[in-house]
């Protein structure tokens, strides 16, 4: 069994689509995340990691993650092949089961949920 955890910083807003053969949504999200260490010349190094979520957690990621967020994703991975350019190098994505969200809510969203409670 293989299980991947992977923290970074949200790249860009959550977009749900839905497949060709199936109407549940999905979304891909980007994460990007800093290694522990520099390149020699002092320059951070950032690796930008794809992940997947389906069904209700894509929607749920839909209306809480947000751009610059960081968030926690556990899944295994996928291995991506391009058809089109059997050039291009294979890569890989991580199937989220679990997507825990870091950073605090919005503030607008906070102030919703206030308002909501009481």
């Amino acid at each position: 069994m293989l299980k991947i955890t992977a923290i970074g910083n949200l790249t860009n807003d959550v977009v749900l689509r839905t497949g060709e053969n199936s109407d549940k949504p999905y979304a891909i999200l980007r994460i990007a995340s800093d290694r522990r260490y520099r390149a020699p010349n002092g320059d951070r190094l950032t690796d930008f990691i794809s992940i997947k979520v389906r069904g209700a957690l894509a929607e749920r990621c839909a209306a809480m993650a947000y751009k610059g967020c960081k968030l926690a994703a556990v899944g295994d991975f996928e291995t991506i092949a391009f058809a089109e350019d059997p050039r291009r190098q294979p890569g890989f994505l991580i199937k989220a089961t679990e997507v825990e969200f870091l950073s605090p809510r919005r503030t607008e969203e906070s102030a919703a949920a206030v308002d909501a409670a009481a």
